[in-house]
C-alpha cells in the first residue's frame, strides 16, 4: 500500500496559504515552488491531483487557476470537516490529517 508520512503532509502543507474561507467555500494560494515536490513524485500531475480531491466525500467543486496560483474548494460543510484543511494549512494535527489521507489513499486504490 503506498502511504503518505506525516513528515511529508507537514512538508505539503507549507505552500499553501488561505486567502479566504466561509463555511462551504475555501479559497488558497499556492506557493510556485511546490513545483520541486511535485517532481519528485513522476506520477502526480495537477489533473490527478483534482482527480483525487474530487473524489473526497463532502467536495462539491473543486477549481485551480494556474495564473493566479489559487486553488477554491466548495464543499459541503455537512460532510467534510473545514478544520481537518485549515489544521493542514496551519500545520496542526498532522497525525489526524495524515491518517485521514492514507485512508483516504487505501480506500480509493484498494490497497
Amino acid at each position: 500500500m503506498t502511504t503518505i508520512s506525516e513528515q511529508r503532509v507537514l512538508e505539503l502543507s507549507q505552500y499553501f496559504t488561505i486567502l479566504h474561507h466561509t463555511k462551504g467555500r475555501i479559497r488558497l494560494a499556492i506557493n510556485p515552488n511546490i513545483k520541486k515536490i511535485l517532481k519528485e513524485y513522476k506520477t502526480l500531475s495537477i489533473d490527478k491531483a483534482k482527480e483525487f480531491i474530487k473524489k473526497i466525500d463532502g467536495i462539491k467543486e473543486f477549481k485551480f487557476i494556474a495564473l493566479l496560483g489559487t486553488v477554491t474548494i466548495i464543499y459541503d460543510s455537512d460532510i467534510l470537516n473545514a478544520q481537518l484543511i485549515e489544521d493542514f494549512i496551519n500545520g496542526k494535527n498532522m497525525k489526524q490529517i495524515t491518517e485521514f489521507i492514507n485512508t483516504f489513499i487505501f480506500n480509493i486504490t484498494g490497497g
